[in-house]
């Protein structure tokens, strides 16, 4: 039998905050500096992304506390990957160092608070429609 629930824009939201996971871990990639959990971060995200397309219809409390668990991981993907950039920020501001240094870095923050905030609001969004 068909399953009667429609995908709504909570599980769009957190799709498209999957996407900007991968488009995150090609930016990381070119970070200067990078740290390796952010990746399993990035990775996990994504995978969590995938997985509520996958089980809208099966459990819709899996599907709705995935976003949450989404924009966990996102932030600490941006804030553990500050930890490592941190005295290269400082060369940039001291003036030591020039600004494209840093550039793929503020790049890949401005995505990951892009990423949360998806997901933030996809958390607080029905992810299925229930049928009539």
């Amino acid at each position: 039998m068909m399953n009667k629930n429609k995908k709504s824009i909570g599980l769009y939201l957190t799709l498209v905050a999957g996407i900007i996971a991968i488009v995150e871990a090609v930016y990381y990639g070119k970070v200067m500096y990078t740290f390796q959990p952010v990746y399993y971060f990035l990775a996990a995200a994504i995978v969590l992304a995938v997985l509520s397309f996958v089980l809208v219809g099966f459990n819709k409390v899996i599907t709705g506390f995935i976003p949450v668990v989404n924009a966990a991981l996102m932030a600490s993907a941006a804030v553990w990957s500050a930890s490592v950039m941190v005295n290269q920020i400082g060369y940039v501001i001291s003036g030591l160092d020039g600004m494209d240094t840093i550039m793929s870095f503020i790049i890949f923050c401005s995505l990951a608070v892009a990423g949360m905030i998806l997901n933030i609001v996809a958390s607080f969004l029905p992810v299925a429609k229930e049928a009539e």
